[in-house]
């Protein structure tokens, strides 16, 4: 029996893509714009490129591989923190620190190439499913998403991730339709080099066989089916022989499960209670907010009423959902790839192999993005087609990231949130005040940053490395009691640098729960300050994000006795 024809996807050719639009200037109009977005998204990378934050923690510990070992080395795990990234980015890096140097730029190029990358090759990808109204939507949002700018601009594999999901929807319209040898095993060998940039890729290309195959079973299109086999084959080869070689040896990093727990990053599996019914509200409502970036940055507005108004989630709820129902009703296909990724994610979140959490799940933005737009030009389509506002109404899912993007253009302090840190300008400002005969104190927790910038900037500050002391102390008192040799070293120099991490309050391996004796009383370094005060005067201080530097004068000494009262 002879092969029924090839799953045709709607395409922005197709006659009947016109039908939502008033004419072939507004499509022309809707590709400018589509245009201009990609424009702004490269302007947005480049702006936090060139503006080039200081490194926060996370990017440190995976800096410290990249500016110190080989190709070899980064090969042979464990890297240095216990960090965890795909091989395909560690050299992809590795190689422009080579060329560039270890600075913040140079660690953040393959990021922001790929960023930049993921842009144009959306476009195509989006025109496929997409009508010109909804390409422009779905562009613009993975252009402004400041979750999405953010991951461009770091030292750490999720931008690359975001490409990577791009690239495999790039792949799926580009070979999905073709059955010869040639094309199956470029689709086969293009999926199996992406697997060793991105560990989510393999989530993306999973849920695309899954559904190409479903299909192919229910339209019985044997022939199809078994072709199929060819380039899946070759994804599955790939991922084995990577997990074989590297991905198996990350999997024992059992505290690292315990961080994520107390973050509920696992789906409850199954469901037992309301409370884990809960969890997956509160999942779907966090990732409108990260990474989509739907939702209105409101935090620094004073107005409560309006602050809460601004962070609802609405208007992108209402579209998402419209998306979903629009989607499955024109092509069953195309509604399993889009969301067969984010199901087997949260699989293996219920499995506890991987956390559906914040940044890791940055690769699913890409698909659910082409849902959003499938609502948003599904809702301007049916509201009145003379009424020219029914476009402006479609387009309100753009607000919170045009508003999230320009006050982080205004205050590039906000970009990044949490993960923006003055780890550089704290340690540069010691340098800067530095005078003959002083000496930096580093305490534990904020040697990670030091060891990274002293390499780098070449500093050669006279330093007295903190002790940790946390395990061995039961209070406040026998912590600093601990710790008197090393605050008395300090006291023996006319002047001492403090420079203290205000965030971390345990080391790679730990897991800061709540209530211990260090996050909740020894953090934000008051005590530190309060104890070295009976040494000596304090003179300086800088406080800055993650890190606080002071600066002691010990020329009218004053040491503690033992036994002296906290």
């Amino acid at each position: 029996m002879k092969d029924s024809p090839p799953i045709q996807q709607p395409t922005l050719h197709h006659p009947s893509n016109a039908a939502l639009l008033t004419g072939e200037r507004t499509q022309v109009s809707w590709s400018t714009i589509a245009w201009l977005f990609v424009a702004c998204g490269i302007f947005l990378r480049l702006f936090h490129y060139i503006d080039n934050r200081s490194l926060w923690i996370d990017e440190i510990y995976l800096a410290t591989s990249l500016i110190n070992l080989d190709f070899a080395a980064l090969a042979s795990p464990p890297l240095a923190y216990e960090q965890k990234a795909p091989i395909g980015f560690l050299w992809a890096v590795r190689l422009a620190v080579l060329a560039f140097g270890e600075s913040e730029m140079a660690l953040r190029l393959f990021s922001l190439l790929c960023g930049i990358a993921s842009l144009f090759v959306f476009l195509p990808v989006a025109r496929h499913f997409l009508k010109p109204f909804g390409v422009a939507i779905a562009i613009g949002m993975l252009a402004l998403a400041p979750p999405l700018v953010y991951h461009s601009v770091e030292v750490k594999q999720y931008g690359t991730s975001v490409l990577a999901s791009v690239l495999c929807l790039y792949l799926y319209i580009r070979f999905s339709a073709k059955f010869n040898v040639k094309d199956l095993l470029l689709w086969g060998g293009w999926g199996a080099l992406i697997l060793w940039f991105s560990y989510e890729a393999i989530f993306v290309l999973a849920g695309i066989a899954v559904s190409v195959c479903l299909t192919y079973l229910v339209q019985k299109r044997w022939k199809a089916l078994f072709l199929s086999v060819i380039p899946f084959a070759l994804w599955l080869f790939s991922f084995s022989i990577n997990f074989i070689l590297f991905t198996y040896k990350h999997a024992d990093s059992a505290w690292l499960v315990e961080w994520f727990k107390l973050r509920g990053a696992f789906m409850p599996l199954p469901p037992s209670s309301l409370t884990d019914v809960k969890w997956f509200i509160q999942a779907g409502y966090l990732l409108l907010e990260y990474p989509l970036g739907l939702l209105w940055n409101s935090n620094t507005i004073d107005n409560q009423a309006l602050r809460i108004l601004l962070k609802m989630s609405l208007l992108p709820l209402i579209f998402i959902t419209i998306g979903f129902v629009v989607v499955f009703r024109k092509n069953k296909t195309t509604f399993m790839l889009l969301l067969f990724p984010a199901l087997l994610a949260l699989l293996a979140s219920g499995l506890e192999l991987y956390p559906f959490y914040e940044r890791l799940t940055v690769f699913l933005a890409p698909l659910f993005i082409l849902y959003l737009a499938s609502g948003t030009q599904w809702v301007a389509a049916v509201l009145p087609g003379k009424a020219r506002w029914r476009y402006l109404f479609a387009s309100l899912i753009l607000l919170g990231p045009v508003f999230s993007s320009l006050q982080q253009l205004y205050n590039v302090n906000l970009f990044g949130g949490k993960k923006h840190a003055h780890h550089r300008e704290a340690i540069l400002y010691i340098q800067e005040h530095m005078q003959p005969g002083d000496v930096v104190y580093v305490n534990w927790n904020a040697q990670p940053e030091y060891a990274y910038y002293r390499e780098v900037y070449d500093l050669n500050f006279k330093t007295i490395m903190g002790k940790d002391v946390r395990q061995q102390s039961a209070s406040t008192a026998a912590y600093f009691q601990h710790l008197s040799p090393d605050l008395n070293e300090m006291a023996k120099h006319p002047r001492a640098w403090v420079l203290l991490n205000n965030m971390m309050g345990a080391n790679i391996g730990e897991v800061e729960y709540p209530g211990d004796l260090f996050s909740t009383a020894l953090k934000d370094g008051s005590l530190f300050v309060k104890e070295l005060e009976k040494r000596g005067e304090l003179k300086d201080a800088f406080k800055g994000l993650h890190n606080d530097v002071y600066l002691f004068d010990f020329t009218h000494k004053n040491i503690p006795k033992p036994g002296d009262a906290f």
